[in-house]
């Protein structure tokens, strides 16, 4: 089904993480805050992902807004590839395009959550 603006989605939902017991941590970005975004007038929308807790491992990635299929090709081929999410935090992405904004979403991932000591003697 085709929505306007665009719906892509690839890997897990936070619902089917939740289900399968896979701690995850989230991150969002309103379209509004993307610079491709605002140079082009499209400000519809958001991006967010999970990302392991335990491994930085990208897991899923739902978008709404212009481009978003192309958007998701490039976080699907990073899953492919086994990439942590601090890779496509740290990326260049060319100006003035929607997956830019992956730069802001992946820098939005909240730390691993802290994990008590254990007390084995």
């Amino acid at each position: 089904m085709f929505t306007d603006p665009p719906l892509a989605h690839v890997g897990l939902s936070e619902g089917e993480a939740e289900r399968q017991g896979i701690i995850t941590r989230v991150a969002r970005l309103p379209m509004e805050s993307v610079l491709g975004a605002q140079a082009t007038d499209r400000r519809q929308g958001f991006m967010k992902t999970l990302v392991g807790d335990g491994d930085d491992r990208i897991l899923g990635f739902t978008m709404i807004g212009a481009d978003a299929g192309e958007v998701m090709a490039a976080v699907q081929t990073a899953m492919l590839a086994g990439l942590s999410y601090s890779k496509l935090a740290d990326a260049d992405f060319a100006h003035p395009t929607m997956a830019e904004g992956l730069s802001s979403l992946f820098s939005g991932v909240p730390p691993r959550a802290a994990r008590p000591e254990s007390n084995a003697a």
